[in-house]
């Protein structure tokens, strides 16, 4: 469960990864870091042999910093056990809170009024939610600085309506057909979003992890489009998920887990400059997609449950999208 990833070059600052993905692990060695990892925090009898095995490998190796990635960024047993031994670049119960939509709730309701407007109202958890588009928002925090690393639209169309070809190019509504929840989304990166709406949604995403006391590391911030603006569903302490930071990534050519490496080492972060704008179409059921679909203009990935695509220009990528939604039919 845990096991020594290399020796660094230049710094001898000693890290322990916790659940860390295989690159995050390359990218820190090669900056210097000598690297230990727990990768597997399922493998413990209860949370007290986690937080034992933690402690005792941190005191053992005389570790300087503890990180937990992915769901373990969430998990108590780790940043309690980081927290108390002086090891986390983030407050506990920063990271205890965001991961919690009723705590995150009763946050923006305690911020004043016009925090708890823009909380995701609790009803709409019962039934069919009011939105059919909601934004992910990827932030890197150093210092409690948050930096906007990328918006990504997700859009839910009802049964049918993607296969008919139906492809946004605008941030306007698709209508009433569709509902999160009825399948996958169809993303969109850049969002397409005026600069007013744009700056609303970076306002709601940093401004929640100022108000949570984030202070270092990922955040993956969920805002629902709702007739009434936009509207805070939650926030995760971690990378954005797939295939949202796979977009990020080919459309700006950041590497996230080495602007990770880069804020742990105290360098300025790496400005996402945009190359052009990706897709990712959600491919219907478990089943091999059409082999044809991989030769597609823009096609870069199919994996996953999704095709990945890019173009130049928005005009471009929904082109290239209804030309895959078409074959998908």
């Amino acid at each position: 469960m845990m096991s020594p990833a290399g020796s660094g070059r230049s710094d001898s600052r000693l890290l322990l990864l916790v659940s860390p993905p295989a690159r995050l692990v390359e990218e820190a060695t090669e900056a210097g870091f000598d690297v230990l990892t727990v990768t597997d925090t399922t493998g413990f009898p209860d949370d007290d042999a986690l937080r034992e095995h933690l402690a005792e490998t941190a005191r053992t190796h005389r570790v300087s910093m503890m990180v937990a990635c992915g769901e373990a960024s969430a998990l108590p047993a780790v940043l309690e056990t980081a927290e108390h031994l002086g090891l986390s670049p983030n407050p506990a119960t920063a990271a205890r809170l965001l991961a919690d939509p009723s705590r995150i709730r009763g946050l923006l309701t305690r911020s004043g009024p016009q925090w708890e407007a823009v909380a995701l109202p609790t009803g709409t958890r019962d039934g069919p939610l009011p939105y059919d588009i909601e934004y992910g928002v990827e932030t890197l925090t150093a210092e409690g600085m948050h930096r906007v690393t990328g918006i990504v639209e997700l859009r839910f169309t009802a049964s049918g309506e993607a296969a008919a070809g139906t492809v946004p190019a605008s941030g306007e509504p698709a209508g009433d057909a569709g509902a999160v929840g009825e399948g996958a989304p169809l993303h969109t990166f850049p969002a397409p979003l005026s600069r007013q709406e744009e700056a609303e949604i970076r306002a709601l995403a940093t401004g929640l992890l100022d108000l949570a006391g984030y202070e270092f590391g990922y955040a993956y911030t969920r805002i629902a489009h709702t007739e009434h603006g936009p509207r805070i569903i939650n926030s995760l302490t971690q990378q954005a998920p797939w295939p949202t930071s796979r977009l990020i990534e080919l459309t700006t050519g950041v590497v996230p887990e080495r602007e990770l490496v880069r804020a742990l080492s105290g360098k300025p972060l790496e400005a996402p400059v945009l190359v052009g704008c990706a897709a990712a179409v959600p491919l219907p059921g478990p089943h091999d997609p059409p082999e044809d679909i991989t030769g597609l203009a823009g096609v870069r990935e199919v994996r996953d449950g999704h095709a990945l695509l890019t173009a130049l220009t928005p005009a471009e990528l929904a082109g290239r999208t209804a030309a895959v939604l078409e074959r998908l039919t």
